[in-house]
């Protein structure tokens, strides 16, 4: 063996486990998140401690708003630009899986989904998926950004855009900043409206799914519509 050794000498790295990185706990997943963006970061234990204690877990840090990671980071000023990439990364592959073949099938994603993009804002804001005959999603947009408890809905625009897209099911979410995901009497009345309108035109509702900080309802699920 050389001065330098063996390539295969060399400890294994945390990701290489029995489990992976799926075996990891989420402090340990983010002291090395921090460890891999800034590995000059002397207290990556600290602030995964720090980053856990704010937003609750993993997910929702790496789904956290650049704004509410500087409140956090900021003596580290590098650290949030990094993890707004790797959140772009991950939002990407949950759409590229929610996009892929049947949407109806795969209830869990969308819910996944829906968490990474906007299950952890400050602000309710009312988006609607767009699915054609064949279940396929063709679009996914929001529709309506409010206040920290109210985004406004214009059924007229849904159906005009749906009409546009030339789908034919839609599956309308919105987030609650409290975390709380049971519905509102306003939130059963717009869906029961917006259901009533897509029936006349032929297209049908699917679903309306509510999230928060990691939890989440389905009004099919729940018998709501």
């Amino acid at each position: 063996m050389g001065l330098h050794g063996s390539p295969h000498d060399a400890p294994p790295a945390p990701w290489e486990g029995e489990n992976g990185a799926a075996g990891m706990d989420d402090r340990t997943l983010l002291r090395h998140v921090i460890g891999t963006l800034d590995p000059r970061h002397a207290d990556a234990d600290v602030l995964a401690d720090i980053l856990l204690a704010r937003f609750g877990s993993a997910g929702m840090v790496l789904s956290a708003s650049p704004q509410e990671l500087d409140a956090v980071t900021g003596m580290y000023p590098v650290l949030s630009p990094l993890i707004a990439v790797v959140r772009e990364a991950a939002l990407r592959l949950h759409r590229a899986y929610v996009r892929h073949g049947d949407a109806l099938s795969g209830h869990r994603r969308i819910v996944d989904y829906l968490q990474a993009v906007m299950g952890h804002d400050s602000t309710e804001q009312f988006r609607v998926l767009f699915l054609d005959a064949a279940y396929r999603l063709v679009d996914d947009r929001v529709m309506g950004v409010g206040t920290v408890d109210q985004a406004p809905v214009y059924p007229r625009e849904i159906m005009r855009h749906a009409m546009d897209l030339n789908a034919r099911i839609l599956i309308l979410a919105h987030n609650h900043p409290s975390g709380d995901p049971m519905p509102s009497a306003a939130d059963i009345q717009m869906t029961m409206h917006i259901e009533q309108i897509a029936r006349v035109m032929g297209i049908r509702l699917h679903d309306h799914m509510v999230v928060g900080n990691g939890r989440s309802l389905s009004f099919r699920r729940a018998g709501l519509i």
